[in-house]
């Protein structure tokens, strides 16, 4: 049996359904094949299952049950696709972090996390558009103070002749921009 699932770990399968269902009595050994197998099915990614309900299977099974993904039956194995991937990968944290999420706690969890993303996405959008108006702001400001200076150059350059006749005699000399 080691051989058999060996080679189908070796020839890259990632997910092995062991059914031990008609299996009537199992030894410490094959516990031992078993977790040297699944070590080396994670090791490389995988997932080994098992399939029994038998009394003394469970027995054997009943120290590692947190390390093993064990199912009643071959019904109750997960779905694949990303929602059977969520499920499996929530049942191994759950088993090695202890901590568990009811169904409506993880959907409030990410209807909240999707809400953050949401309302963080509007606020970007605001900021660029009041970053928008503001260069709008500035390049008109700029454009006024250039055509300021060019009109307060043009009126210093018709007031010299009236400074060289002496009519403005009282106002101090200007130096030029």
């Amino acid at each position: 049996m080691r051989e058999k699932i060996a080679g189908l770990i070796d020839d890259g399968n990632r997910h092995l359904v062991v059914n031990l269902e008609n299996v009537i009595d199992i030894d410490e050994s094959a516990m031992q094949m078993f977790l040297a197998l699944l070590n080396s099915m994670r090791g490389k990614g995988g997932d080994i299952w098992f399939v029994f309900r038998n009394e003394n299977v469970s027995r054997a099974f009943s120290p590692f049950r947190h390390i093993f993904s064990i199912y009643p039956d071959v019904q109750s194995l997960p779905a694949g696709g990303f929602l059977g991937n969520l499920r499996r990968r929530s049942r191994v944290l759950a088993r090695k972090t202890g901590i568990r999420l009811s169904r409506p706690v993880a959907l409030t969890l990410l209807i909240t996390l999707f809400g953050w993303i949401l309302t963080l996405m509007f606020i970007i959008h605001l900021q660029n558009q009041r970053i928008r108006k503001q260069e709008t702001e500035m390049r008109a400001l700029t454009e006024w103070n250039r055509t300021a200076a060019a009109e307060i150059k043009e009126l210093h350059d018709r007031m010299k002749p009236l400074e060289q006749l002496g009519v403005l005699k009282d106002t101090p000399p200007r130096k030029s921009p």
